[in-house]
Formats: structure tokens, C-alpha cells, sequence
């Protein structure tokens, strides 16, 4: 087999990989949301469909104030706060129920830097008790996913150790529109177990209306059949040609 057959018939292959990764694409693909517990992908991550445009901060403010019985009210940091995190858009909400309060911090832009690693933030005040990876199971099963996984980080101040806090937070990504972390706090009164319940029970409400409940996703070929009905097969035949014509190109000249 020489240089030229094996070439075709590589490139027939190459060609067949790329049509078939689009039509078993989900339609609409570039609308997807990435979620991970880093930039990086990890074993964590997942693929969903968000109901807000989380990087345009008029939408993300239509996220409700009332959640499940606790009531929100939106807050700014001190000015020297955006200007080191040089973030193109941030909410920041504080929500209570029956004493209680949970800091909701939504941080957009799409430079890597405006995201500093929140344990190395914390790391002045606080002393890291613990930190993992934790499930947080949705109750809605119609939701794209039944659970996602976020970082947690259990603190305790280095003044004084019995002021304590318990951080959850993760990442989204969206076609390149840049990064998006979510970062829910709570001091803890009362137990760990007690804090850690209510900051998890309010975590799945959230989550709950951000991510829009799907049925199983319809694939590009899927729409084509079903946009264009006999002319869909047709275009999905077409699309296939070029790398059958390769690959019967590359075997002639071998058997040549």
C-alpha cells in the first residue's frame, strides 16, 4: 500500500469521524452549558441547558428573589473588589429565611484571571477545615441531569475560630462566551450537618429553575429528518460521499 492510498483513505476516515460528531451532536449545541468543579475537564463534568444567559447580567438579575421561602436582596462589595477581579459581570445576592443567611455570587468574564482559586482567596482570613467534591441530587428528574458535583470548603476564621463558613461553588462554560462561577457561602450556626443541609437544600431549589427541563436531546440528524423530511436522508447520503469516494479512492490504489 503506498503513501498516496493510505492517505485517502486516512483522510475518507477523518472525513466520516467529523460528519458522524455532528449528527449525533445534540441540536443547538453551542446553547449548552458546561458545568465542572475546575477550568479544567474533569471525571465531574456535565453538559445542561441553562434558562438564564449567564453572561448577560440583565438575565441572571430575573433569577428569583424568592426561592423556596428565602427572600433575596441584591448587594455590591466595596469598589476595590471589581477592580481586582476585572470580571465583565457580577451578581451578588444575600438571601435569608428564620435568621438565616446565604451569599450567592455570580461571577462572569472571560478573562481567568478574574477568577482567583477561592481557597487561595479565603486563605488570609481563613483556615481550611475541610474541602471536597460533593453530589448535589435534584429532586426534579426531568431536569437534563438528576445531580451535579461542586467544590466544598468547610472554613473557620484564624482570629477567631468559632466564626465559621461553608462555601459550595463551581463553574460554567458556555461556547466560548467565557467563564461562569457560582460561589454559595453560609456562616455556620448551629452544627455542620444543619448548615451543610439548608445550603444544599437551597443549592438543589437554585439549580432547580436555572436549568430547563429537558427531554433527551434531539440530535442534528434528527432535525435535518425532521425539517426536511425524505431530502434530510438525502443530505445526510451527501454528506457521507466525500469520505466513501476517499476511502474507495485510497483501496483502488492499493489493489493497483
Amino acid at each position: 500500500m503506498d503513501v498516496k492510498s493510505i492517505f485517502l483513505i486516512i483522510m475518507g476516515i477523518i472525513w466520516m469521524s467529523f460528519v458522524l460528531i455532528f449528527l449525533l451532536a445534540p441540536k443547538d449545541i453551542a446553547e449548552y452549558t458546561v458545568v465542572d468543579v475546575a477550568f479544567h475537564k474533569t471525571e465531574y463534568r456535565l453538559i445542561g441547558k441553562t434558562v438564564y444567559n449567564f453572561n448577560n447580567i440583565s438575565d441572571i438579575e430575573r433569577i428569583p428573589k424568592d426561592i423556596n421561602g428565602w427572600k433575596g436582596i441584591d448587594f455590591r462589595y466595596p469598589k476595590r473588589v471589581y477592580e481586582v477581579l476585572e470580571a465583565d459581570l457580577i451578581l451578588s445576592r444575600a438571601y435569608s429565611k428564620n435568621g438565616k443567611i446565604i451569599w450567592v455570587d455570580i461571577i462572569n468574564s472571560d478573562r481567568r484571571k478574574s477568577f482567583h482559586d477561592p481557597r487561595v482567596c479565603y486563605g488570609s482570613r481563613w483556615n481550611i477545615v475541610n474541602e471536597s467534591i460533593v453530589p448535589i441530587e435534584l429532586r426534579n428528574s426531568s431536569v437534563v441531569f438528576d445531580k451535579i458535583y461542586v467544590n466544598r470548603l468547610y472554613l473557620t476564621n484564624k482570629k477567631d475560630p468559632n466564626i465559621k463558613l461553608l462555601v459550595l461553588y463551581w463553574f460554567m462554560f458556555r461556547g466560548g462566551e467565557g467563564v461562569t462561577m457560582v460561589r454559595m457561602s453560609s456562616p455556620v450556626s448551629g452544627s455542620f450537618d444543619e448548615t451543610n443541609n439548608y445550603l444544599t437544600n437551597f443549592t438543589r431549589d437554585l439549580l432547580g429553575l436555572v436549568y430547563e427541563k429537558l427531554e433527551k436531546p434531539k440530535s442534528m440528524a434528527e432535525e435535518l429528518i425532521d425539517s426536511y423530511k425524505t431530502l434530510g436522508y438525502v443530505i445526510i447520503v451527501l454528506m457521507f460521499l466525500p469520505s466513501i469516494v476517499l476511502i474507495l479512492t485510497g483501496l483502488k490504489f492499493r489493489t493497483s
